[in-house]
C-alpha cells in the first residue's frame, strides 16, 4: 500500500527535530527520499528506537548496548514485545539541517538572504527579505512548532516587537489558529503554510506548487501601493536591485519622458513624477533642470547656456524628486572630474 504523504506536517511532529532515521522515514512516508537531503547527522546516537516488529507493540524501545557490533532494542512498555537487533547506523540521530532548509526557501521564493538568520524565538528564523520593488522590504521568518500555543507565542512576540508587516511560513497551517492568523492579518502580515505551495524534489531543492505572484498576492494587496493617476506622483515599479546606472530618461516632448529601469518602464509626464507646480500645476524649475540635463546629455557645466548659481539647489531638490519617484538609494548626480559640474548617473537624452 502507497504510504503517500505531505512531508511538511511531519516537521511539526518530531520534537527536537532530531530523530533516527527509522522514525523520519515513518513520518514522512513516501517523501522521504525527497525529503532526507535536509536531514544530517548530529553526532549523537539515540537511546530510544521506534518498533519495528510487525503487529508490534508501535511503542518506543531502549536502546541496549552490549558492545558496538551486539545493539538491540528493548521493549518498554510490558506488551511482550521481542527483542530486535539494530546496527549502530540504526541508532545515529539526524537532526533537520535549518540552515539548509531555510537556503532553499530563500531561493524557491527569490528573496533577499539575511547575513544572521538566528532570532531569541525558539524554532524561528529570519530566512531573508522580501522586496518586490526598490524602497520596499519586508522581512520573512521561518518557524517550526510542536503546539498552537508555541506558533502563537512567536506570533504574539513578532508582532510585538517587528513594527512593519511581515511575512511568517511554517510547515502546515495545523497550528495556526483563526485567532493567531488574524493578528498576523491586523498587521498586514501574512501566514503562508508551505504545505499548501512548496513541494520538495530532493537534491535539497523545492518547488513552487502555485506561481508566486498568487502566493503572495494578498500579502502585495495590503502592503503594495496600486498604480494609479490621481494627479499626483504615480508609483513606480522600480526593481528592487536597481541601481542609478539602470535608469534611462528620454524626453519626448517639453511635459512627457519615457522610462526605462531593467524590466520595468512607461511613459510619464511631469505631474506624474511629482514635478508639479502646486499653485498653478505647471512643471516645477526641478522638472525644468532635468530637461536642460537632457539638452546637455547628462553634464551640466558652466560652459552650459542653462548654467546658474541656482542650479545648486534645484540640482540638490530634483534629487530628492527623483529618489521619491525611483526610490533608489544615493545621490542620482556626481561631480564631473573637474569639481565644476554636474553629471547625471542614469542616462538622459532630449526629444528626437
Amino acid at each position: 500500500m502507497s504510504n503517500t504523504k505531505n512531508p511538511w506536517p511531519a516537521l511539526e511532529a518530531v520534537p527536537g527535530l532530531a530523530a533516527v532515521e527509522a522514525e523520519w522515514r515513518a513520518k514522512f512516508g513516501d517523501g522521504y527520499e525527497s525529503v532526507k537531503g535536509f536531514l544530517r547527522p548530529n553526532g549523537k546516537l539515540a537511546s530510544s528506537h521506534p518498533c519495528t516488529v510487525q503487529r508490534g507493540c508501535g511503542c518506543e524501545h531502549d536502546v541496549v548496548m552490549h558492545d558496538p557490533e551486539d545493539i538491540v532494542a528493548v521493549c518498554r512498555c510490558g506488551r511482550g514485545c521481542e527483542t530486535f537487533p539494530l546496527k549502530r547506523s540504526d541508532i545515529v540521530v539526524y537532526e533537520l539541517d535549518r540552515a539548509a532548509l531555510d537556503g532553499a526557501i530563500v531561493e524557491t521564493f527569490k528573496l533577499i538572504k539575511d547575513s544572521d538568520s538566528r532570532t531569541d524565538l525558539h524554532g524561528t528564523t529570519r530566512i531573508g527579505v522580501y522586496s518586490p520593488y526598490a524602497g520596499f522590504r519586508f522581512p520573512v521568518y521561518l518557524t517550526i512548532q510542536l503546539e498552537p500555543a508555541d506558533l502563537a507565542g512567536v506570533v504574539d512576540a513578532l508582532t510585538g516587537r517587528v513594527d512593519i508587516p511581515f511575512i511568517l511560513l511554517a510547515p502546515s497551517r495545523d497550528l495556526c489558529t483563526a485567532q493567531t492568523e488574524q493578528l498576523l492579518a491586523n498587521r498586514s502580515s501574512a501566514f503562508i503554510p508551505l504545505s499548501e505551495n512548496v513541494g520538495f524534489t530532493g537534491n535539497r531543492k523545492l518547488r513552487l506548487l502555485r506561481p508566486l505572484e498568487d502566493i503572495l498576492s494578498p500579502f502585495r494587496t495590503a502592503n503594495l501601493p496600486a498604480p494609479k493617476d490621481n494627479g499626483g506622483m504615480v508609483f513606480f515599479p522600480t526593481p528592487p536591485d536597481a541601481t542609478w546606472g539602470d535608469v534611462s530618461i528620454r524626453f519626448k516632448d517639453g511635459h512627457t519622458v519615457s522610462i526605462k529601469v531593467k524590466s520595468a518602464g512607461g511613459v510619464f509626464n511631469y505631474t506624474q513624477m511629482g514635478m508639479a507646480n502646486k499653485k498653478n500645476g505647471d512643471p516645477t524649475v526641478q522638472w525644468e533642470l532635468l530637461r536642460t540635463f537632457s539638452d546637455e546629455h547628462g553634464v551640466l557645466d558652466w560652459s552650459s547656456n542653462k548654467a546658474d548659481r541656482k542650479n545648486q539647489k534645484r540640482r540638490e531638490i530634483l534629487a530628492t524628486n527623483l529618489r521619491d519617484f525611483f526610490r533608489i538609494e544615493g545621490d542620482p548626480f556626481r561631480l564631473t572630474d573637474d569639481g565644476k559640474g554636474w553629471q547625471a548617473l542614469f542616462l538622459i537624452s532630449p526629444d528626437e
